[in-house]
């Protein structure tokens, strides 16, 4: 029998503590005494039995206060407590039980009766004590999720998850170190050194080199050193200013470039604290930090080829709007000469084409900053009649020309405060749209009015063009979504983007609706207030 299992004797009577002891000693058990239920208090104040064998009829104290008090004090945890008495009627063993007993001893007792049935209360306590433990774990596990899934800042997340692990599993120091693709490392989280920076920098070559460390890297498997004064895989340094009894090292992995991202490290003064019993939650524990390295690093890297796209962007469209600029500069002051008809037909062609391609830049880049979240509206009072009105400078030459009947009905009241600049480019894409989809001969009206009802300002801008196809109308909005239009020409799949993007930017929302016989009606809807 093992000698941790620890019995306590709980008896008036020397003769009966003596027989008792001879018994299990003899089994192979330790065991305690005391004489009276104080005693037996103070003896729980200092130790903790695996099991109580309890007398009742003791004086001053009998064996229920004895067990009321035991079963009280919650700083204790669950022993088994057995009834060893006289007392033999069926309602002293009822009574008994119905105390808060485990199990109830008949004196004079039969030694294998005694035996078995410690056994099995012995096994009660073993049981429940792996449960406690599973729940811990679990307990642990879930609390370390939380942590990792809580942000993508690495170092944030391993710091906290190395606390809680150190913590939970009673490590008295603990370390993570992340490691680059030449295994060197990049970074080092620490939870209660004994070191200083400087002495753990010239021991960190010998101990990915040789130590408990570098087995765990070499095999990609935990290494736990129960006891490292005999372990070989545990590598002594000179720096080791405090005992290290025991110690387990397990890997980290990047499962996104499939290597190794890093190792953890628990140490502990005591021998045996960590054993092989506690490989399964360590496991459990490398996975859920692999899969948060993982996370981080597709973060990363996600960011990076956001910001790369950002710049790319920024440098495209500064590229393209300066030599644009000159252009439509050149067709502006063109158009201030004297031309014949032919000639000043050619100049506000090219000037419309420069207008209409400044926009489509426009788009993308408000499109990539709203998706950033650095779209920046400058409002000011306007009215609907003044957006229409811009428009029409703008779009009302291209509709002409294609045959399109083009009508701009909005009223001048009541004022509401938007970014008039992008508002106008909103209803200027709209319009674009229903004209390539419009054939010769066709309207669009642009119209609006104040929904008193719901405190708000309506625009809708509606042609009766070929249609959106059923299929294509939840996506319109996406950006590069181009749909099934017979259009003569395709444009970039972003204006529409745009157009939803600074409607909800200004606190509105857009909608559509299409039929093939009809035509299309979208429809913007703006708060009176911000």
């Amino acid at each position: 029998m093992p000698e941790s299992e620890h019995i306590l004797i709980v008896d008036d009577q020397e003769d009966n503590i003596f027989i008792m002891e001879r018994m299990l000693q003899r089994a192979g058990y330790q065991v305690s005494s005391a004489d009276s239920g104080a005693a037996a208090l103070e003896f729980l104040r200092h130790s903790v039995p695996d099991l109580i064998l309890l007398d009742i009829m003791m004086p001053q104290m009998d064996g229920y206060a004895t067990l009321h008090a035991i079963r009280e004090n919650l700083s204790l945890p669950f022993i088994p407590i057995m009834f060893v008495t006289a007392r033999q009627t069926i309602a002293d063993t009822v009574t008994g039980l119905d105390s808060g007993a485990d199990d109830y001893l008949i004196k004079p007792v039969n030694r294998d009766e005694l035996l078995a049935r410690m056994r099995v209360l012995l096994r009660l306590k073993q049981t429940r004590r792996e449960l406690q433990r599973e729940q811990e774990h679990l307990r642990l596990l879930y609390n370390v999720s939380q942590t990792l899934h809580r942000s993508l800042d690495i170092d944030h997340v391993l710091d906290k998850t190395l606390r809680i692990i150190s913590e939970m599993l009673g490590a008295t120091q603990g370390s993570v170190l992340l490691l680059n693709a030449e295994l060197r490392v990049w970074r080092k989280i620490f939870f209660r050194p004994h070191l200083s920076l400087d002495e753990i920098d010239q021991t960190l070559d010998a101990i990915l080199r040789e130590g408990l460390i570098s087995y765990a890297l070499r095999s990609g498997r935990i290494q736990i050193a129960s006891d490292t004064r005999i372990d070989p895989r545990w590598l002594p340094l000179p720096t080791d200013g405090e005992q290290i009894g025991s110690a387990m090292a397990w890997p980290l992995h990047d499962h996104l470039s499939q290597s190794l991202a890093g190792v953890m490290i628990l140490i502990h003064p005591q021998a045996n604290h960590f054993n092989p019993s506690i490989e399964p939650l360590a496991v459990a524990l490398a996975d859920q930090i692999s899969v948060a390295l993982t996370n981080a690093s597709v973060y990363t890297r996600l960011r990076e080829a956001e910001e790369s796209r950002d710049s790319f962007i920024q440098m495209l469209t500064h590229d393209l709007r300066t030599p644009l600029a000159g252009m439509i500069g050149c067709f502006d002051a063109l158009n201030t000469t004297a031309l014949d008809g032919n000639a000043q037909f050619f100049v506000e062609l090219g000037f419309r084409a420069g207008a209409a391609q400044k926009r489509l830049i426009d788009d993308l880049l408000d499109v990539y900053k709203a998706e950033a979240g650095q779209l920046a509206l400058d409002r000011a009072p306007s009215s609907l009649a003044q957006l229409g009105m811009l428009m029409l400078e703008q779009i009302g030459p291209s509709a002409a020309e294609l045959g399109l009947k083009l009508q701009v009905d909005l009223p001048v009241l009541p004022l509401v405060k938007l970014d008039e600049h992008k508002m106008i480019r909103v209803l200027a894409n709209l319009v674009s749209n229903s004209i390539k989809c419009t054939p010769r001969g066709g309207s669009i009206t642009v119209a609006g009015g104040l929904d008193a009802a719901a405190q708000s300002l309506t625009l809708q801008v509606v042609d009766t063009g070929q249609g959106i196809a059923p299929e294509d109308l939840p996506h319109i909005f996406d950006r590069f979504y181009q749909g099934r239009t017979r259009a003569a020409t395709r444009g970039t799949g972003l204006g529409l983007t745009f157009c939803a993007l600074v409607v909800t930017a200004h606190g509105g929302k857009i909608s559509v609706e299409s039929s093939a016989t009809v035509g299309t009606t979208i429809t913007i809807s703006l708060p009176l207030k911000e």
